[in-house]
């Protein structure tokens, strides 16, 4: 793995992983929207998700473009009885440190292409409180594969990770660690 990678090869106490916007639009991909290309938000007769996501990075947040899809109203039996709605939304949230993961809070809708979605989820978050997560949590130190140093048989895993900074640029995602490894 391309993490495991720059993680053996770190030296110092202190070491910096740049995650490109492309690897960052895979590690979202990946962590956030693994069930099967979704994002729910809510999940059963009612629901809602976002799917097909277009990650971008400005003005320190993480802004994620997708589509919404949803069926708004009242579980009864095995049936939700309500409206569906679906549009094009912009939603963005801020990177922080969080022990060995980087969190992604103040999760919120930035625009809503379709006016009645728009108002339906205005109306859920004021029914319940809010219709989005507050954060999501992305744990490095399970993307950071044990590794077999090259051209020997030394095996290498990182053991403890501590993330101390994440920084978000238009174009990367930066994160000051610590970690140990342990060879074998």
């Amino acid at each position: 793995s391309c993490l495991a990678a720059c993680a053996f090869c770190a030296r110092a106490a202190a070491s910096e992983l740049v995650i490109t916007r492309d690897a960052v639009q895979a590690l979202v991909l990946e962590t956030v929207f693994s069930d099967q290309g979704k994002w729910y938000f809510a999940k059963g007769t009612c629901y809602a998700y976002l799917e097909r996501p277009h990650i971008g990075l400005a003005g320190g947040r993480l802004i994620i473009d997708g589509h919404l899809s949803s069926r708004v109203g009242l579980d009864v039996g095995s049936s939700c009885v309500g409206t569906d709605f679906a549009s094009d939304v912009k939603l963005s949230g801020r990177f922080v440190a969080a022990g060995s993961q980087i969190t992604l809070n103040d999760i919120r809708i930035d625009s809503v292409k379709d006016d009645s979605t728009r108002q339906a989820l205005e109306l859920l978050q004021s029914a319940a409180g809010a219709s989005l997560p507050r954060a999501v949590d992305i744990n490095l130190l399970q993307l950071l594969k044990p590794t077999i140093v090259p051209g020997t048989a030394i095996r290498v895993a990182v053991t403890d990770l501590n993330i101390t900074s994440v920084t978000t640029q238009p174009d990367r995602v930066t994160v000051d660690f610590e970690m140990k490894l342990n060879a074998r």
